[in-house]
């Protein structure tokens, strides 16, 4: 399969369009890209809540800390371990 790149500007334009009141389907069809795809990227961008410093967390955000808590919980407990 070939995956296919796009710069986070277009991504982020679609985001907009979309914010916009544009349907992801409409904007898959305008701009060649599947219907998932677009609505992956809404889904991504989604505010879920707010840091320690009241700044907006997005969806691929906090997915993103959530790895990195699982991997760090992880080396610990393999330093527990070791001591």
């Amino acid at each position: 399969m070939n995956a296919t790149r796009y710069a986070t500007e277009f991504k982020s334009s679609i985001v907009a369009l979309y914010n916009e009141g544009r349907s992801a389907n409409s904007l898959a069809n305008e701009y060649h890209l599947a219907v998932q795809t677009a609505t992956s990227w809404v889904k991504k961008s989604q505010i879920v809540g707010t840091d320690v410093k009241g700044q907006p967390v997005t969806r691929a955000e906090f997915n993103a800390m959530q790895k990195e808590v699982a991997r760090l919980k992880e080396e610990n407990e393999i330093l527990s371990r070791l001591a």
